[in-house]
């Protein structure tokens, strides 16, 4: 017979409002996370040594060491229920297996948090896009006395932390 243990434990859910237009934001943060098609991200599946594991991951990796996993657009199929007809939104999922090993080799269970997650949400009033993400470490963190697995966690909400810094930023006018 199975046996279930529940675990009840606080997470950090951030909402960053950026006054920037959806596609703007949607597209500053796709240049920072290479998308690839589902054949492209197959090449993952196919390395057979650790070194051709790393060269895959690397040539797939974007200026801020993110590539993308997946994509859902909500906005797409919520309409049809006439829910926020119109009003743009997606799932993002990215991250990095460079940086997963760096949580999973301290708590395997840790892999059920990585790759991360971001919602980006055209805003209503049209003047902006909010951008809706848990904090890694917040959820990563169940043994808080695994002190290289908070290290290595709050190292990603760094690296985190700097694509939204990039993402929100004003770009360069020539």
């Amino acid at each position: 017979m199975a046996t279930r243990q529940e675990e009840t434990y606080p997470i950090t859910r951030v909402t960053l409002t950026i006054p920037k237009p959806y596609d703007t934001v949607l597209s500053r943060l796709q240049s920072s996370i290479k998308t690839f098609p589902a054949e492209g991200l197959s090449i993952l599946n196919h390395a057979s040594t650790l070194s051709s594991f790393e060269a895959a991951v690397d040539s797939m990796l974007g200026p801020h060491e993110f590539m993308q996993f997946g994509a859902i657009d909500h906005g797409r199929w919520t309409g049809l229920y006439g829910v926020h007809a119109g009003r743009r939104s997606v799932r993002l999922i990215f991250g990095n297996p460079e940086i997963a090993i760096t949580m999973i080799r301290h708590d395997y269970q840790s892999g059920l948090w990585v790759p991360v997650e971001a919602l980006l949400v055209e805003r209503e009033d049209g003047r902006g896009t909010d951008v809706v993400y848990v904090k890694p470490s917040t959820y990563i963190m169940r043994d808080k006395g695994n002190v290289l697995l908070r290290e290595a966690a709050e190292a990603l909400d760094g690296k985190l932390e700097r694509l939204w810094d990039f993402v929100s930023e004003e770009e360069e006018v020539e």
